[in-house]
C-alpha cells in the first residue's frame, strides 16, 4: 500500500512514550484506507455511510484518532469489512476463539 507522506512524518514525531498506542492507531488508519482504496471508495463515502461529515472522517484519518470499539464497529459494518483484529492465546489460553491480528500495511 502507499503510504501518505503526511501520516509518515506525524508518525517520526510521536512520543516513544505512547509510541505503541500511536502505531496501533496508524495500523487502523492504514487498514481503512486500505479498504477504501480497495472498494473505490473516498472518506466522502465512508462520512455519508456513517452519517458523519467530511471534517470528522478526515480527523479521523490523520492517524492519532482514539478509536472507540463503537466506532471501529461503524466503519466494519458501513465497509463491510474487518478492520482490527485481536488474538491473545498467551493471555487468555483456555479461551477458544478465532485468531485474529490487528492488519498491517
Amino acid at each position: 500500500m502507499r503510504r501518505n507522506k503526511i501520516l509518515e512524518e506525524r508518525r517520526k514525531r510521536v512520543n516513544p512514550d505512547v509510541r505503541d498506542s500511536v502505531a496501533l492507531s496508524f495500523r487502523i488508519v492504514d487498514r481503512i484506507h486500505e479498504i477504501l482504496e480497495e472498494k473505490g471508495l473516498k472518506q466522502k463515502d465512508l462520512a455519508l455511510k456513517l452519517g458523519k461529515s467530511e471534517a470528522e472522517i478526515s480527523k479521523w484519518m490523520r492517524g492519532t484518532h482514539n478509536f472507540t470499539i463503537d466506532t471501529l464497529v461503524s466503519i466494519e459494518d458501513a465497509l463491510d469489512a474487518p478492520i482490527v483484529q485481536v488474538y491473545h492465546s498467551h493471555i487468555y489460553p483456555a479461551y477458544e476463539f478465532e485468531p485474529m491480528v490487528a492488519a498491517e500495511p
